[in-house]
C-alpha cells in the first residue's frame, strides 16, 4: 500500500497580518507595488519635469498613505543601482517624516549590502536627518546696527 503525504491537507499557519487580508487589500497592495515601479521608471526614463514627478509622487502619497512611504523605503533593497538611485531621489523629494525611522533601521542592518545601507544613509542626509545634522547646534545670528 502506498503512503500518501498528508502535508497538502495540513493547515498552514499564516502570520496574523497576512491572515486578515482580504481580496480588496491584496489588490490595493498589488496596485501600490505597480505604482511604485511606475514612479521609479518615470524617474529613470521619463522626460517629465520635476514638478510633474512631484505631482505624481504626492498623488500616490495621498492615495496610499503611510504604506506608500513604507513600500518606497523597502524599494531601496533593489539590486539595480539606477533603481536605488531613483528611490533615493523619490524619498528625498517626498520628505515624509514617517520614512526616517525606517531608513535609520535599514542603514544600521549589517545583513544588507553596503550599497543598500549607503542608499538609506544618503536618503537620511537628503532629509536632513543624520545624527551629525541633528546634533549640530543651531547658530543664532544677530544684526548689529
Amino acid at each position: 500500500m502506498e503512503r500518501w503525504d498528508a502535508r497538502p491537507l495540513q493547515s498552514v499557519e499564516l502570520a496574523q497580518e497576512e491572515a486578515d487580508w482580504n481580496v480588496v487589500e491584496l489588490e490595493s497592495r498589488k496596485n501600490l507595488h505597480s505604482k511604485i515601479h511606475e514612479l521609479i521608471d518615470l524617474t529613470i526614463n521619463s522626460t517629465l519635469s520635476t514638478s510633474d514627478l512631484h505631482y505624481h509622487l504626492h498623488l500616490c502619497q495621498a492615495q496610499y498613505g503611510k504604506p506608500f512611504t513604507t513600500q518606497l523605503v523597502h524599494s531601496l533593497q533593489r539590486t539595480d543601482a539606477l533603481e536605488r538611485e531613483a528611490v533615493v531621489w523619490l524619498l528625498t523629494q517626498l520628505r515624509d517624516p514617517d520614512a526616517i525611522p525606517l531608513l535609520q533601521k535599514l542603514s544600521q542592518q549589517s545583513h544588507y549590502s553596503r550599497a543598500i545601507r549607503l542608499s538609506a544613509a544618503l536618503t537620511l542626509a537628503g532629509l536632513g536627518a543624520t545624527d551629525e545634522i541633528l546634533q549640530t547646534p543651531t547658530r543664532r545670528l544677530y544684526a548689529i546696527s
